[in-house]
């Protein structure tokens, strides 16, 4: 007589298999979040995307850190439902007007004026200090990023929040994720 499948024993098995994919999940989230301001400089660096995000930073008060962010989170697989997005982007929004904005102000005011030793070190600090800032505001995206999941096309939503033209803002995300491809291979999961 054959023995009939143990259901419980099936249900352990799929159990076990889903509990599995949401742990490799779970690490390539943390993968990602623990490289990704390393991977952001080096997308940044890519040609043409420095003077796109500038531009659209300038043009449309663009959060590029927050944009290049979410650009790699995409380019990862990596998402977040509207209300934990925008809860993202209040907690990034604050540290940046607190912290990276008025260091900006800052450089850029330095940057104007006539320059002696003394004063090319003190722009070089508030630059460093700038930067700073940024990479803190990316290490508590990623801190509250981590436990999110969600629906993708995160760069695109962020610029709909802040009312980018559809056009421009199309235009650029595509840039970003042309650029996105390349330094992919940041994070640790990819075997490119």
């Amino acid at each position: 007589m054959e023995k009939a499948p143990d259901a419980f024993e099936e249900k352990t098995v799929a159990s076990g298999t889903a509990r599995s994919e949401r742990d490799a999940e779970a690490a390539r989230r943390a993968a990602f979040c623990a490289n990704v301001f390393d991977v952001m400089v080096r997308l940044y660096g890519e040609p043409g995307i420095a003077s796109w995000c500038l531009e659209a930073q300038t043009r449309h008060a663009v959060d590029v850190p927050s944009l290049l962010f979410f650009a790699l989170a995409d380019s990862d697989g990596h998402g977040a439902d509207d209300g934990e997005m925008q809860r993202l982007l209040d907690r990034a929004g604050e540290w940046r007007s607190l912290f990276v904005l008025p260091l900006r102000r800052l450089r850029l005011t330095l940057r104007q004026g006539g320059r002696n030793t003394a004063e090319i070190e003190f722009y070089e600090k508030i630059k460093a200090a700038e930067l700073e800032a940024e990479r803190l505001q990316v290490r508590r995206l990623a801190d509250d990023f981590l436990p999110l999941e969600g629906p993708g096309e995160l760069a695109a939503r962020y610029l709909e929040t802040i009312s980018m033209p559809e056009s421009e803002a199309g235009t650029l995300v595509g840039q970003l994720r042309d650029a996105a491809k390349a330094v992919s291979r940041g994070f640790p999961h990819h075997a490119h």
